[in-house]
């Protein structure tokens, strides 16, 4: 987050895209699953699980392919179609972590290059920040796809993660890992993880979502060399999927550290209940709901925006993508500000229960403009004239 000196107002950094979890996309099961050629005593049953995959029942195949291998435990196949039935079982339940990964682990006792056993694992481990047994099994999965590019991308992503805790000092708050250099642990251990966690609790009842999975906090010194070393010099918070907040040599300023802090809690919060969203959602809500303008920069920023509008400049919102990061600084400036102000008007018109009803509605797979008109009864693009008109007529 950078205060700028033109506005003075608050502005920090957009999220700059979401790796995926999730490396392997499941294959027809007619490509895995075979019904086998011998007349051996578990057929029958393997024949009923594999049907039973066929149509999306994992559950009832697990339970008849578990008989079918007790009654032929050397058959390839049935083990196979077995291990493929616990990976899918595990996924559909993969919000009870425990049970999820016991049946991960089984599932791939059995065959330890089922790719979809390997794929669940590396994600529930991804999720739990085990970041090294998340690597292991997707090395393992690479060799089975070693064309998959998202595959590559992921793996270099964990690779970098586990970079990043080299020579750091961890702390657990009760949704999130926070990180930060070893020689800074006297000045830090205990403080930052409370602020962190009232800020969470905070935005999750604002937001009306919780976290599904550990959110990573990395709080960067320049002691830590490189990787304290911002992509722009604006940037004083990143949500790359983990939260990294640069702070030089340290915190001088706290209000300002909680700012950022909550903003960048709000990418986290938002990417793991409706994942990638277009940047003037992100950023919208980011700045209202975790930096919560006052009236003074609102109204510094409307008479900015509106200048910008009788100039020529026409707020078109959906054109303006899903990161702001590359946009050069006046393009940037405006996208921040129209997106501000455009969430500010929205929960203003419609009410303090507009942003968790908004969320809601994202998180229920609902694009942006459609979760607008469900809630409004107007368009994006009503909405949006009526905003710009609102403004000009105000400023």
């Amino acid at each position: 987050m950078k205060k700028l000196s033109s506005l003075l107002i608050l502005v920090t950094v957009a999220s700059i895209g979401v790796y995926f979890l999730g490396a392997y996309t499941e294959m027809p099961v007619s490509r895995i699953i075979r019904r086998g050629t011998d007349h051996g005593p578990g057929q029958d049953l393997n024949a009923q699980g594999v049907a039973q995959l066929n149509t999306g029942n994992p559950a009832g195949a697990m339970v008849s392919l578990r008989e079918a291998r007790r009654l032929d435990p050397d058959n390839a196949v049935i083990s196979r179609n077995l291990s493929i039935a616990l990976a899918r079982v595990a996924m559909d339940l993969a919000q009870d972590e425990t049970t999820a990964i016991g049946l991960l682990e089984e599932s791939l006792e059995i065959w330890p290059r089922n790719p979809e056993g390997l794929d669940g694992l590396s994600t529930l481990y991804f999720k739990s920040a085990r970041y090294k047994d998340a690597l292991d099994h997707a090395l393992v999965l690479r060799e089975l796809m070693p064309e998959n590019a998202d595959l590559a991308e992921y793996v270099n992503y964990l690779q970098k993660r586990i970079a990043d805790e080299q020579g750091m000092a961890f702390e657990k708050g009760d949704s999130f890992r926070l990180m930060y250099s070893d020689r800074k642990r006297l000045e830090y251990e205990g403080e930052i993880v409370s602020i962190l966690q009232e800020h969470l609790d905070s935005l999750t009842a604002a937001l009306g979502i919780f976290p599904g999975r550990t959110i990573d906090v990395l709080l960067l010194t320049e002691d830590l060399g490189s990787r304290a070393a911002p992509l722009d010099p604006f940037l004083e918070g990143l949500y790359d999927g983990q939260i990294r907040l640069y702070v030089g040599q340290g915190i001088d300023d706290r209000e300002k550290f909680i700012v950022t802090v909550r903003h960048e809690m709000v990418h986290a919060l938002l990417q793991q209940a409706a994942g990638n969203l277009p940047g003037w959602v992100q950023e919208g809500l980011a700045q209202i709901a975790g930096e919560k303008p006052d009236r003074e920069q609102l109204e510094k920023s409307g008479r900015y925006l509106a200048g910008k509008i009788r100039e020529g400049y026409r707020i078109d919102l959906s054109k303006m993508g899903i990161s702001f990061i590359n946009l050069d600084s006046d393009t940037r400036m405006r996208a921040y500000v129209s997106s501000m102000l455009f969430m500010e008007y929205l929960s203003r018109k419609y009410g303090t229960g507009f942003v968790p009803r908004f969320v809601a509605e994202l998180a229920s797979g609902l694009d942006p403009q459609e979760a607008l008109r469900t809630i409004t009864g107007a368009s994006f693009g009503e909405l949006q004239a009526s905003f710009s008109n609102e403004l000009t007529g105000k400023f």
